[in-house]
């Protein structure tokens, strides 16, 4: 052996050594996580399931690409490359296993290419097993809903890889045999040798068929919002044009298999150049004709996208209702109704670093959770003077968080300290496991001897850990809630689809979907990494189809701890979209637009559930007017909405814009109903803090109180409550006669004032200018 080959053989190895023993460490540490769950046997098979089609696409890509390759190089005879030494010119033939091993790489490349992207195909192949029954069919091709989220969506996709694969093959082919002379135009005659036309008939043939089958697709894919919003056109002539297409795609490709067998160009030619010409006709001449044309009714298609669309994004049913009510103004103002402070300023207030703040109605207030330590779960109760920190009723072994949002570096604790991790703790037993471990997670400082014996806590961060379990669901962001004196971590695990017949697409996070549900509970303990997924309250069709294949992992409803559920509030990304496709389904022109009031969604506690909610108004005609509350909670059944309009010939007035200063900043308005019954009438509460940009909150400066056309303001709640009842401005007194208090003072009449001239209200404005007078005027001198 040569020492030239020698080194290639030891580099060979050294490849190899390094490929599989990352391929083992990884393995090794998955197969250690999957043991720490109950059913994580589930992982293990979808691992090997999605490694199993992989190599399945692989190997058919490979095989496809090389074999078209190789079938030309097979009439490759010799291969010359002319040289020039000196002044002579010579021709050497280029060997033969060198043009075997070109094809053989070039084939290779090729299907590896065609490979990409084909990474989730186990997900979408098993989902398409078994699709999801809504019991309900689209009113075009009455189709059940789940055809157009499970088993169209893998059609399609088979489709368009078989499309380009084709495509490839026949200009790879193609080229080659131009290039080797086999296929060439003479006076305007396609010639060909009988090999090369044998060959390309076939890849022709393969290419006509996948036109076809697009064709057959394409009625449910335009139905379904495959190539954009549906209009009554593309229904009108795309549908009906389909079996036009799949017929020329059929006879172009038997004209294309006769042309391999007897040579005859013109046929296939033309039979090509009919293919092409239906296809363009009738996926974008026709249609754009139409649509430039002509207008058609779309009455009865706007009917049936409004019913999609609430299947879609959970607005049906959806209850005209209103909300449970505050029954008094008094109730409403109190601390203990509409909150005053948001997440954001009460973790700003109370904890420095990263902070997971969530309101909750049991124990009521703030529940504000450090990440980092040193810091304890705390109870941040508001009151007229800012807020108030009691610790939390947290179990003594739960005050360590072990397991978090934003958690991504891995822990080694030790059993006989925290017993309670076991269960979500890998043990470190061996030497080898040890070094597996290390390998795989980057760890070096796990290959000492001193780590024998103790757990590894793995994947700590709560969206990532819960997605692990489910993937084929997206986790929004964790909330901590105290259950039974434990801290748990919960988040809503959403079930999107990219497509759904008639629906139109509505952003969400980095893309765009017709169809969203939460359909999963997730729940993470914060100190044991205790984990639970379970089917939501009122889960969907689509998540119930995907839970079949996770089981156990997936656990039913039932399951869920009733006090965990009691603190459920709607999923917040659901919230969202539903709030958009309802001001898109009531915007009737580009005159007529819901606006949100305030931007951002807000909660509060009523009774013993947690409300999401935001308003609308909209400013035409004039003046602004408040047109409706939506409002969501989880009840017995699953999450539900409400939606609030005034009663017709009454003008609810949205409050003012507060406009913050270089030193105040407005708080989140608050939108709710007081009354009862018929009577029920808007409550707006909203606060201007102390707090400069991007600062820490100092305090309250003003708190401003609404209910229908009364308008109060004071200092605190109290002030601005007894402000609303009399309808009269009511100053605190200073805290002391200090210079420094009574510019306290002044600074909040200030901040009262600015709120005054913004409403227009001069009277008020007046009122308050003098008491800023009186409190900072100099004592008048002694005549």
């Amino acid at each position: 052996m040569t020492r030239r080959s020698g080194l290639f053989t030891l580099a060979v190895l050294l490849v190899v050594v390094l490929v599989g023993g990352r391929w083992l460490a990884l393995e090794t540490a998955e197969r250690a996580w999957a043991a720490t769950f109950t059913g994580g046997a589930v992982l293990l098979e979808a691992r090997a399931l999605s490694r199993l089609m992989q190599i399945f696409v692989v190997l058919f890509a490979v095989t496809w690409a090389t074999g078209n390759i190789f079938v030309v190089y097979r009439v490759i005879g010799s291969v010359q490359l002319p040289r020039r030494l000196g002044d002579l010119e010579i021709v050497e033939a280029v060997p033969q296993r060198v043009l075997f091993a070109l094809m053989l790489g070039t084939g290779i490349v090729g299907g590896l290419l065609l490979t990409l992207g084909t990474g989730d195909w186990w997900q979408r192949a098993l989902f398409a097993s078994a699709p999801p029954r809504f019991g309900i069919s689209d009113e075009i091709l009455h189709h059940d809903l789940g055809y157009y989220a499970a088993v169209l969506p893998w059609q399609s996709t088979l489709q368009a890889h078989a499309l380009a694969a084709t495509v490839s093959a026949a200009l790879v082919v193609g080229l080659l045999y131009g290039a080797i002379g086999s296929l060439r135009f003479r006076q305007g005659r396609l010639q060909t040798s009988d090999h090369a036309r044998a060959h390309l008939a076939v890849i022709l043939a393969c290419l006509a068929i996948a036109i076809a089958w697009g064709a057959a697709l394409d009625p449910a894919e335009v139905v379904a919002g495959f190539h954009g919003v549906v209009d009554q056109t593309a229904i009108s002539v795309r549908l009906p044009t389909a079996g036009f297409v799949v017929a020329v795609g059929l006879a172009t490709a038997i004209a294309s298999l006769i042309w391999g067998w007897r040579d005859r160009p013109n046929l296939v030619l033309g039979s090509w150049a009919a293919l092409l010409l239906a296809v363009a006709a009738c996926y974008a001449i026709v249609p754009g004709v139409l649509r430039a044309s002509r207008t058609p009714d779309e009455t009865q298609l706007l009917q049936r996208r409004a019913t999609m669309e609430q299947i879609a994004f959970a607005l049906a049913p959806i209850d005209p209702g209103p909300p449970p009510a505050f029954p008094s103004v008094d109730a409403a103002g109190r601390a203990a109704g509409l909150p005053l402070w948001d997440a954001g300023r009460v973790a700003a207030a109370l904890s420095r670093g990263a902070t997971a703040v969530a309101l909750s109605p049991s124990p009521p207030g703030w529940l504000v959770v450090p990440l980092a330590p040193p810091g304890a779960p705390r109870i941040a109760v508001e009151t007229d003077t800012g807020l108030a920190a009691l610790h939390a009723p947290v179990r003594s072994a739960d005050t360590v968080i072990w397991f978090g949002p934003g958690i991504t570096t891995f822990a080694v604790g030790s059993p006989d300290t925290w017993p309670a991790l076991q269960a979500a703790g890998i043990p470190l037993r061996g030497s080898l496991r040890r070094a597996a471990l290390a390998w795989a997670l980057q760890g070096p400082a796990l290959t000492r001897a001193e780590t024998d014996g103790r757990l590894l806590l793995w994947r700590r961060d709560v969206a990532d850990r819960l997605e692990r379990l489910a993937s084929f669901a997206d986790f929004g962001e964790p909330s901590p809630m105290l259950v039974d004196s434990t801290l748990w971590w919960v988040s809503w695990g959403y079930v999107a689809s990219d497509h759904f017949p008639l629906a139109r697409s509505l952003p969400w996070r980095d893309r765009s979907v017709r169809y969203l549900r939460a359909g999963l509970v997730g729940a993470v303990r914060a100190a044991t990494g205790e984990t639970h997924v379970w089917l939501a309250p009122g889960y969907d069709s689509l998540t119930a189809a995907w839970a079949l294949h996770f089981q156990p992992l997936i656990q039913p409803t039932q399951e869920i701890p009733a006090a965990l559920r009691s603190q459920l509030a709607y999923p917040p990304e659901l919230f969202q979209l539903a709030a958009s496709q309802l001001a898109r389904a009531n915007a009737t022109g580009d005159s007529d637009v819901w606006t949100r009031r305030p931007d951002e969604p807000f909660q509060l506690a009523q009774g013993k559930e947690l409300w999401t909610a935001i308003g609308f108004e909209t400013d035409t005609p004039p003046p602004k007017r408040f047109v409706a509350l939506l409002a969501g909670a989880v009840g017995p059944a699953g999450p539900l909405l409400r939606i609030w309009r005034p009663a017709e010939g009454t003008l609810e007035r949205p409050p003012a814009d507060l406009v913050g200063a270089s030193e105040t900043s407005p708080g989140q308005l608050r939108i709710w109903l007081v009354g009862g019954g018929a009577s029920d009438s808007v409550v707006t509460l909203q606060a201007k803090f102390y707090q400069e940009r991007g600062g820490v909150p100092r305090g309250v400066a003003a708190v401003f109180l609404t209910v229908g056309t009364r308008r109060g303001e004071g200092p605190t709640r109290t002030d601005a409550l007894r402000s609303l009842l009399t309808g009269e401005d009511r100053v605190a007194a200073p805290l002391d006669t200090t210079l420094a208090g009574r510019w306290q003072q002044a600074r909040r009449l200030v901040a009262r004032a600015d709120s005054a001239f913004a409403a227009g209200n001069v009277e008020r404005f007046a009122r308050v200018w003098r008491e800023i007078r009186r409190l900072l005027a100099p004592a008048p001198r002694p005549r």
